[in-house]
C-alpha cells in the first residue's frame, strides 16, 4: 500500500501512494521495536537456516498500514554476528525487512542501545536500513552525513515532514568516531531544531528516547525538557525508553502534543505493564496555509507468546480485535494478561490524557 521510491532528493524522502497531494495526513507513531534473545530464537526456521519475522506482525498488519506514513523506534542494531539480546542487541536484517514489510516507514536509531555492538553496529544498522530503502534519523556514519540528511525530511501527500531524533544516553558506551548519535543535550538539541526550521517543513516532530524504565507517569526531567521543545516551536514530541506506557497530553489551544511513552511494540519483557503498549494515530491538516493537529487517538496494542509446534511465537495484537475473544488465545492465562494490561493501560490513559481518545 504505501512504497517508497528508490531515490532521496537533496534531503528529501519522497513518499508515495495513489492520492499526490491532500489538505489531511494521518501519522501513526509506534513504540519500542525491541529485538531479545528469545524472539530472535523464535525467528529461526531450523529447515531453511534463516530468520524470518513476518508472523510476529500478521495480526497488527493492517493497523500500520492503514494510515500514510508509520514511524516507529527500532531499539537494536542489526546484523552484527552473533545475534544478541539484552543487554547489548544485535538482530538479523531480516527483522528489518520484516518490520518494513508490515507498514512501517520510517525508523528511529537514537537510543540507549545505539552503540550496543560499537562501530560495526551502528553503521551496519544504517546500511542496512538504507539497503531496504527505510528512511532513518537519530544516527549517523559521520557529521558530514549528519549536515546532509538531518533532519530527516518526509514528503508525502503534499506535507513536508521534518523528524529530528534524541537519546539521553547510549549506556556509558559512546559512539566511535567518526559516527554520530543524536545526544539530548541543549547545544545539539537547538542546532538541530534550528536546522529543521530553515527547512520551512510543514510540522517538525522530535522523537525522544527519555525518561526512566518503567514509571507510568513523565518524571520532572521529561516535563523540562517537553517545556525547552515548546519553547523553541516544537509543538509535537513523541516519547520513548521508559517500556510502559505513559501519558499524551494534546493541548488544542497551542496546538502543542506530546506523548510522553507509547511503551513496548515488541519485546520479550513480560513483567506486567510491559508486555504491551500503543500505536498513535495524529491527523494534520492544512488551514489558512497553517498545518495543525486535527485529531489525536491512540489503539493498544499486547504481546502474545504462545508457544506453537513446539517453539515459542510472538504476535502483536490490537487489544481491541480480541479483547472478545478468549478462545484464540491457547491459555486462558495469556488472555487474562492481556485484559489486565488492557485495564490498567485504559485508567491510566483514562485519567491522565488530555485531548486523545481510544480508537478501536
Amino acid at each position: 500500500m504505501k512504497r517508497l521510491l528508490p531515490f532521496i532528493l537533496f534531503l528529501s524522502v519522497i513518499l508515495t501512494n495513489a492520492q499526490e497531494s491532500s489538505d489531511r495526513i494521518s501519522l501513526l507513531f509506534i513504540g519500542d521495536f525491541m529485538g531479545h534473545m528469545d524472539q530472535i530464537n523464535a525467528a529461526y526456521n531450523k529447515q531453511t537456516k534463516t530468520y524470518d519475522y513476518t508472523d510476529c506482525f500478521k495480526y497488527i498488519k493492517e493497523t500500520l498500514s492503514e494510515p500514510d506514513l508509520a514511524i516507529g523506534n527500532l531499539e537494536v542494531t542489526l546484523g552484527v554476528t552473533p545475534y544478541s539480546g539484552y543487554p547489548q542487541f544485535s538482530s538479523p536484517a531480516s527483522y528489518a525487512s520484516a518490520i518494513k514489510e508490515s507498514g512501517v516507514d520510517v525508523l528511529m536509531t537514537a537510543n540507549n542501545h545505539s552503540c550496543d555492538k560499537r562501530k560495526k553496529g551502528v553503521e551496519r544498522t544504517i546500511s542496512i536500513l538504507d539497503s531496504l530503502e527505510i528512511p532513518h534519523t537519530g544516527t549517523f556514519i559521520n557529521n558530514e552525513v549528519k549536515k546532509k540528511t538531518s533532519p530527516l525530511i518526509i514528503e508525502k501527500n503534499g506535507f513536508k515532514i521534518a523528524i529530528i531524533n534524541f537519546t539521553y544516553g547510549t549506556n556509558g558506551i559512546p559512539p566511535t568516531k567518526p559516527n554520530v548519535v543524536n545526544y539530548l543535550d541543549q547545544k545539539t538539541v537547538k542546532a538541530d531544531i534550528a536546522k529543521a526550521k530553515e527547512a520551512n517543513a510543514d510540522q517538525i516532530i522530535a522523537f525522544v528516547h527519555w525518561g526512566i524504565q518503567y514509571k507510568d507517569m513523565p518524571s520532572k526531567n521529561q516535563k523540562e525538557w517537553y517545556d525547552l521543545f515548546k519553547r523553541e516551536g516544537i509543538n509535537m514530541v513523541i516519547g520513548a525508553h521508559p517500556h510502559v506506557l505513559q501519558p499524551m497530553v494534546f493541548d488544542k489551544e497551542s496546538g502543542n502534543f506530546v506523548a510522553y511513552s507509547l511503551g513496548n511494540f515488541v519485546s520479550h519483557q513480560r513483567t506486567f505493564p510491559r508486555d504491551g503498549g500503543a500505536v498513535l494515530k495524529i491527523d494534520l491538516v492544512k488551514k489558512d496555509n497553517k498545518t495543525v493537529i486535527d485529531k489525536a487517538e491512540y489503539k493498544l496494542t499486547w504481546v502474545y507468546e504462545p508457544i506453537e509446534n513446539g517453539q515459542k511465537q510472538y504476535y502483536i495484537l490490537p487489544v481491541s480485535d480480541f479483547e472478545e475473544k478468549p478462545k484464540f488465545f491457547k491459555r486462558k492465562t495469556d488472555y487474562d494478561k492481556m485484559i489486565r494490561f488492557t485495564k490498567h493501560a485504559r485508567t491510566l490513559l483514562g485519567e491522565n490524557n488530555k485531548n486523545v481518545e481510544e480508537y478501536k
